[in-house]
């Protein structure tokens, strides 16, 4: 899979691949992300890109393939960074094991609605993220192509 280059209005900011976001996000949650997050269905890529919320992916390697811009200015990452860290390195090492036993169960379950965890900028700063929901990307055919996170909700530690 070849990484998305930074979005912009030249590729809408990849609204093709927020739409296949939001799919997997009812297809698995059978929840509305276009409604949890407030977004406009006919502008859904900048409206995940601009919003005050974070959306993250990651594909089947578990390297982060999308941040928007709360989730690259939480993490102090530009997109290229971004897009090439593997996603357990978004938390702290010493809550990884708790993050991967997380992960674990999304993998079983195919979400939570209810994640709590710790995480930490390249520079250093802790943040506690709240009651994210974390999915399996799953598109219309069945197959996986990776993991979702949305959150709203942000604590500075």
């Amino acid at each position: 899979d070849m990484a998305l280059p930074p979005p912009s209005a030249a590729n809408d900011w990849h609204g093709v691949f927020i739409a296949r976001v939001a799919d997997a996000f009812a297809r698995v949650t059978g929840g509305d992300l276009v409604a949890e997050a407030g977004l406009d269905p006919a502008a859904l890529g900048r409206g995940a890109w601009e919003g005050r919320f974070a959306l993250l992916t990651h594909d089947t390697q578990a390297i982060l393939t999308y941040g928007n811009r709360f989730a690259l200015d939480l993490w102090e990452m530009d997109w290229e960074t971004l897009t090439r860290t593997p996603s357990r390195e978004t938390a702290p090492e010493e809550d990884r094991a708790a993050r991967a036993e997380i992960m674990a169960a999304v993998e079983r379950d195919g979400f939570t609605r209810a994640y709590t965890g710790r995480r930490v900028s390249r520079t250093g700063k802790f943040f506690l993220i709240e009651h994210a929901t974390v999915f399996t990307l799953i598109d219309e055919k069945g197959a996986g192509f990776g993991t979702g996170a949305f959150f709203k909700s942000v604590k500075r530690l």
